[in-house]
């Protein structure tokens, strides 16, 4: 999704749980090192950046995947193509950032949506980029439903794995698909 924020002013909410998580493992290495002003510098950026996510990021059944540099939503039940991004789900509960309610309704919504167990694949958004004018970049040039254009870049057991440990990470072992 090059395209998504070209001009500096998209941002991602995908990414926001990737930064939460990176700043609460740099707290704990702060820690380590007796550097208790950078570990609460850590903490409160974390927590700012939690509480953005909760705010914007919800889009009432799942949370989005990122905005436009106009500000306009993906990954929104709004959007005509890529109303559901698994990635964005994913890490609000491997972060552990999301709230756990919102992560958990999240979860069911990737397993509604974009699991196909009679296709042993799990999509990674869905419905597939193809007619409508959102424009993320290089992944609408491929076919609708290949690759990351809805498709599973992490093939056949690695994907069934990664859609296991999100549902561990929560809690939610009777869900984990083997």
């Amino acid at each position: 999704m090059n395209l998504v924020g070209e001009h500096g002013k998209g941002e991602s909410v995908w990414l926001g749980f990737f930064l939460y998580e990176v700043l609460m493992q740099f707290t704990e290495v702060a820690r380590l090192r007796g550097d208790h002003s950078f570990v609460e510098r850590c903490q409160n950026e974390a927590a700012q950046l939690r509480r953005n996510l909760d705010q914007n990021g919800w889009d009432g059944g799942w949370y989005r995947r990122a905005y436009f540099d106009d500000g306009s939503p993906l990954g929104a039940a709004s959007n005509p193509e890529c109303q559901i991004d698994s990635i964005a789900q994913s890490w609000s509960v491997l972060s552990g950032a999301g709230d756990v309610g919102r992560s958990r309704l999240a979860m069911e919504a990737v397993d509604k949506r974009l699991v196909r167990r009679d296709h042993a694949l799990i999509q990674l958004l869905d419905p597939p980029f193809d007619k409508s004018d959102l424009n993320p970049g290089y992944i609408k040039g491929y076919v609708p439903g290949v690759r990351e254009n809805g498709g599973n870049t992490l093939m056949g057991r690695s994907g069934r794995r990664w859609h296991s440990l999100h549902w561990a990470t929560a809690g939610a072992r009777g869900n984990c698909w083997p």
